[in-house]
Formats: structure tokens, C-alpha cells, sequence
């Protein structure tokens, strides 16, 4: 299993994440996040980790977690969809 660490501008984390037309960007580090988005001081920084859709399957059974209640987190209903096809596969 592997997880990479990347950073976003907050807005697009805390709003846009999976619902933005064309999809996020994830930096690399904060250093490549300043350099590319001019406005990231206004917007904020959020850290993130990301893992492979299998990854993430792989982790929610090992962990014993209903994928029902993954719901009732912060996944908005976009990326809640995508996420529940994987799982029942």
C-alpha cells in the first residue's frame, strides 16, 4: 500500500475537491504549490495524502470499515459515488 503526500490550495480542498470541471491539482511539495498558484496566501494550504483506488479499498477492508459510513465524513457526494463503485466491486 502506498500513500504520497501532496499539497492543494485550501478552497479547491475544502469546496472544489471532486466536483471542480476538470478535476484539482495536487503539488508535489508547497514549495511547487507557491510557485504555480499565485493566489495560495489568500487561499491557504492544505496537506493531503493520496492513495490508488485499490489502495484505498485495501485500507477500508483491513481496517473493518463500513464503506456505508465513510458517508457521513467530509467525501462529498461526487467523490462518495466514485468511491462506492470501487468498493463493490
Amino acid at each position: 500500500m502506498r500513500a504520497v503526500q501532496g499539497w492543494m490550495c485550501a478552497i479547491d480542498f475544502d469546496y472544489e475537491l471532486g466536483e471542480a470541471m476538470g478535476g484539482n491539482t495536487i503539488y508535489p511539495s508547497e514549495e511547487n504549490l507557491r510557485k504555480n498558484h499565485p493566489f495560495v496566501d489568500k487561499c491557504g494550504v492544505a496537506e493531503v495524502i493520496t492513495m490508488s483506488k485499490a489502495d484505498f479499498n485495501e485500507l477500508v477492508i483491513k481496517a473493518g470499515i463500513d464503506p456505508q459510513t465513510i458517508r457521513s465524513s467530509n467525501i462529498g457526494p461526487v467523490i462518495w459515488t466514485k468511491e462506492q463503485i470501487v468498493l463493490e466491486k
